[in-house]
């Protein structure tokens, strides 16, 4: 990749930036020498690593790099055979551990993870060195006593004779010779221990002289006593050293054994830091992944250029590399951002094809083989060239090292000269980039150029906005707009004399014919780039809008499955309680083990049981039926027509002929009921499909109409549902008082709603207490008109018969 294009698209700040976000040095180390990729899928994997790894950050958190140094010098020294220092196998075993703890993460999570898995493929596991280590040098460097037994006895002499030495050297400076040192203290002088002894008592104290104080005065003797400690403690101290030498080089060759396993591992932890790196740097751009291609496309959408403060950055759009624009030419005044717009697409392509998300909200990209930039103020005092001479310099230097599928970026082409040769110059070169297949974006003054752009194959205008009310411009990129300079507003507002720029302008429209023309393009573009913008939206918003009603299908279709579900199960429990009842009817004929007016009556609770089993059914199976088509007849009613009470919203049966304006019975489903001729509709109901399923011939249509009353149509529809499903008769047999109770006083409820008016309540004869609860219930219910044992035939005293209030 060109270097000069590099720096002058700060390529190095954005390092900087990923630098920022390494964990440890091996990371910082790839982040620092990082460069683009000019072959599609290396960018490619590059780009999936990113995103997968920004993912697992998302939902994990940080990957586990704590721990980790850059160990290869030590690696380095130990395979020449140099001992390792303890601090260097510190850094050595927590590289091993954090290569050990973060191929276990990622191996756990590899199958939501794959490509970061792959990467911990890499990464090896060291038990034993890390087992050997540790047990070796302490966390702060130092050498344990249980690297080696002889190690550990070398000490425990050491420290032996070291306290015997103490003994005797505390027992000269408290006892009789005292009196002969300057201060009772113990120093030390080198490795030998002393104390300090008056210069006169020299003889008589008896020793050997290690130190003299600076007067002269002082001598810092070893005492005779402890001269043999002394030198027994000097060579235990050189065997000690020797031990400890031994045990390092012990573990260095360790370190040597799986040295290319450890080199490995550390590869694969610069790498993920590096990868890992690349992820929060996305998250702190707020960026994409680009799709790339090698169609030489690149469309970016509110692309902010990473270097400029979000605060302030105005995104812009631009699209490079289509059938109509090869070279766009952007124009417009100074400072509009035209410079800004090309750094931008330069610097996101770098981006890309290192594997790095881009600033935008949608971004399509090309791999470009080779990107070249000629920004900036090219001038060079040390080589006597002028700013035009340092553009036409690099320019040539890009010309001759071009290929194919090259990015090249152009800052005010052929400027510096001429205006006439410069815009001359400028057609020239960038016909020539064209010829080459080059993707170029080049930025100009010269009206030429905008004439140029309109009239050649694959070359587009473009421009930076200018709002003119303010004098500022908007930094917005304009494609297909030729810009102006806008010099006659800006001088206007500043108090330029009309009459001169009246005249400025009619030697403008005399010089140059297409002046006119350009506007008119320039105004009509602009209203069809509105409209494309705003199609664009419109698109975007449908695109919503779809994925939004498909979630909601999605919704109730899950909706569905899990009515349906819970349908099934209703039913099977409503089965079960019906087989419990089905067990203990059974069971009450074989105990009374005779035919005759019990087994009849046993037999009827069994009828009464498989009504109640129906009529379940039928309620659950009710939503699920279709709607019975209706039609409308017009002719008079008469017995046995088919009617929908429109003040009930339900459908029955007419069970009289109406007369004049008196009420006529209707019988719904199991109730009966009256009401006014003018509530009723005469209906046609066609055959329900076999494929639609059952259906009660009672049950209300799922759309029909509610009554003028929000609050009697619930009722009267709530009134249905209990007629369907309510049998007169309720069976207690084998329940407890307080259970009864409870069941009977949620049937009468039920009952009274679907409008019977005399149920029985089966509550076997036994002891006698189930029925004296049930009628002693019966006394105080407001709904209950009055209650009676049963008649011999209907049960006699094992049932208890109740008329219920009118409603």
């Amino acid at each position: 990749m060109d270097t000069h294009a590099l720096r002058v698209l700060e390529f190095d700040a954005i390092r900087t930036q990923l630098v920022g976000q390494t964990a440890c040095s091996l990371g910082r180390e790839r982040a620092e020498a990082m460069l683009p990729a000019d072959w599609l899928p290396q960018a490619q994997a590059r780009l999936a690593e990113t995103t997968e790894c920004r993912d697992l950050i998302g939902v994990k958190g940080n990957l586990p790099l704590g721990g980790v140094t850059d160990i290869r010098p030590h690696l380095r020294a130990a395979e020449i055979g140099a001992a390792l220092d303890p601090h260097g196998f510190l850094d050595i075993v927590g590289l091993a551990a954090a290569s050990r703890s973060l191929k276990l993460f990622l191996q756990k999570i590899a199958q939501e993870y794959p490509l970061m898995a792959e990467r911990a493929g890499g990464l090896g596991q060291f038990p034993a060195l890390e087992a050997e280590i540790n047990a070796s040098i302490s966390l702060g460097g130092q050498v344990l006593d249980s690297a080696s037994p002889e190690l550990a006895r070398i000490r425990s002499r050491r420290k032996a004779a070291s306290s015997r030495m103490m003994e005797r050297l505390n027992a000269i400076v408290t006892g009789p010779q005292r009196t002969m040192l300057q201060d009772p203290v113990i120093v030390q002088r080198g490795d030998r221990y002393c104390v300090p002894v008056k210069a006169d008592h020299r003889g008589a104290f008896g020793g050997i002289v290690h130190d003299i104080s600076a007067s002269g005065a002082t001598l810092f003797m070893e005492p005779q006593v402890v001269v043999d400690l002394g030198n027994e403690l000097k060579e235990l101290a050189i065997k000690e050293e020797q031990e400890i030498t031994r045990i390092l080089l012990r573990l260095t060759e360790s370190v040597r054994r799986v040295s290319p396993g450890l080199m490995t591992s550390v590869d694969s932890l610069g790498e993920i830091d590096f990868i890992a790196a690349r992820a929060k740097l996305a998250e702190v751009h707020r960026a994409v992944e680009p799709k790339l291609n090698n169609t030489g496309l690149t469309r970016l959408l509110s692309a902010r250029h990473p270097l400029i403060d979000p605060k302030i950055v105005v995104p812009i759009d631009i699209e490079l590399g289509g059938s109509q624009n090869h070279v766009l030419l952007i124009t417009g005044p100074n400072t509009g951002g035209k410079t800004v717009s090309l750094k931008t697409t330069g610097l996101l392509t770098l981006m890309a094809q290192c594997g790095l998300h881009v600033p935008a909200s949608h971004a399509e990209m090309n791999v470009f083989g080779q990107v070249f930039a000629d920004i900036g103020d090219e001038q060079s005092l040390q080589q006597s060239l002028s700013t035009f001479s340092g553009h036409i310099t690099n320019i040539v230097r890009i010309l001759k090292d071009l290929r194919r599928n090259a990015l090249v970026l152009l800052d005010e082409v052929g400027a510096g000269t001429d205006p006439g040769e410069g815009a001359s110059l400028a057609r020239a070169l960038l016909d020539f980039l064209r010829e080459k297949d080059a993707r170029v974006i080049a930025t100009s003054h010269y009206g030429e150029l905008k004439t140029y752009a309109f009239v050649t194959d694959g070359v587009q205008n473009a421009s930076v906005e200018f709002d003119e009310q303010t004098l500022s411009p908007t930094y917005r990129l304009l494609q297909g707009i030729p810009g102006s300079s806008n010099a006659f507003a800006i001088a206007g507002r500043l108090g330029m004399p009309e009459s001169v720029l009246s005249n400025a302008r009619v030697e403008l429209t005399g010089s140059d014919e297409t002046a006119d023309l350009l506007r008119e393009l320039e105004e009509g573009r602009r209203k069809a780039v509105a409209e494309a913008r705003l199609a664009e939206q419109t698109r975007v918003e449908a695109q919503m809008l779809k994925r939004r009603y498909a979630d909601e299908l999605a919704n109730l279709e899950a909706l569905k499955r899990e009515a349906k579900q819970k349908a099934q199960e209703e039913a099977r429990a409503i089965i079960k309680r019906a087989q419990e009842k089905l067990d203990n009817t059974l069971a009450e004929i074989r105990r009374e083990n005779t035919e005759g007016r019990q087994t009849e009556r046993a037999r009827q609770k069994i009828k009464d049981i498989g009504s109640d089993l129906q009529a379940a059914i039928s309620v659950s199976l009710m939503a699920d039926a279709p709607r019975p088509v209706e039609s409308i007849l017009d002719r008079p009613l008469r017995l046995g027509d088919r009617v929908r009470i429109s003040t009930l919203d339900m459908i029955g049966e007419l069970l009289e002929t109406p007369s004049g304006d008196s009420p006529v019975p209707v019988q719904v489903g199991a109730m009966r009921v009256s009401v006014p001729p003018s509530s009723l509709l005469l209906v046609g109901i066609e055959k329900v499909p076999k494929s639609s399923g059952p259906r009660p011939s009672s049950a209300p249509p799922r759309d029909a109409p509610s009554s003028d009353n929000g609050k009697d149509g619930d009722t009267a529809s709530y009134s249905m549902q209990k007629t369907i499903g309510i049998t007169p008769q309720i069976t207690l047999l084998g329940q407890r008082a307080d259970e009864a109770i409870q069941n009977v006083e949620k049937y009468i409820d039920d009952a009274y709603a679907a409008g019977l008016s005399r149920v029985r309540v089966v509550h076997g004869k036994g002891t006698g207490a189930l029925r004296r609860a049930v009628q002693e219930y019966f006394e105080s219910h407001p709904l209950v008109d009055d209650f009676a044992t049963a008649d011999p035939e209907e049960g006699g005293a094992g049932a208890t018969v109740v008329t219920l209030r009118a409603t």
